[in-house]
């Protein structure tokens, strides 16, 4: 059954609704990347972000179901490396919101739990929106059944994001400019002083 979840950064700021949460609408993944684990701390929330592992967890979604309601004046973002996601977080208190490809138009969010109030893999995370399916970019050794498991996510979120572009056309909302499909606010770019202390914390 689907499930309507208010979405929140820490200090109540920024506020809004995220729209029919289940395991068949969201893709559960545990992601141990360097640039996840640099991201949780540069916020300084990496203690409500990773596991012991440095484990982050993600459930990806349509971004149209993710509404912010108030507070788009604190809506901020940065990109941790040139080549990755577009990171979107409430700056009144650094609570993570979700990732984005760099321009709108495919329909793709990675949402971090926290911002509905839960963290990793608690049983109310994998409620909503059910168990994790796989480990993204998992650090080698990398076990068979991990690789297959794996490839099976990545097939299964493909399908729905060509779904959800066919059924519901460009993605532009909540981050995007609705004509130019660009970011409502331009992405922090670190300097490489600041890449080597966040790397300097990565496990």
């Amino acid at each position: 059954m689907a499930t309507d979840a208010p979405m929140s950064c820490s200090c109540g700021k920024v506020t809004g609704m995220i729209r029919g949460l289940s395991p068949a609408s969201t893709n559960h993944v545990r992601c141990p990347c360097d640039a996840c684990q640099a991201y949780a701390h540069y916020l300084g929330r990496a203690d409500d972000m990773l596991d012991e592992g440095g484990y982050s967890n993600i459930f990806q979604m349509n971004p149209r179901d993710f509404e912010i309601h108030q507070g788009h004046e604190h809506l901020a973002a940065v990109r941790i490396t040139d080549t990755g996601p577009v990171r979107w977080y409430a700056d009144c208190c650094k609570t993570p919101l979700g990732n984005t490809f760099p321009r709108g138009g495919m329909p793709f969010l990675g949402v971090l739990p926290i911002c509905i109030g839960h963290k990793g893999t608690s049983s109310a995370v994998v409620d909503l929106v059910g168990p994790v399916r796989a480990v993204g970019f998992e650090k080698p050794p990398i076990p068979l059944g991990s690789r297959l498991r794996t490839m099976g996510m990545i097939m299964r979120l493909f399908t729905k994001m060509a779904i959800w572009r066919i059924r519901f056309g460009k993605s532009w909302k909540p981050f995007f400019d609705e004509h130019t499909l660009r970011p409502i606010r331009k992405p922090i770019k670190l300097t490489d002083a600041e890449r080597e202390a966040l790397a300097a914390k990565v496990i």
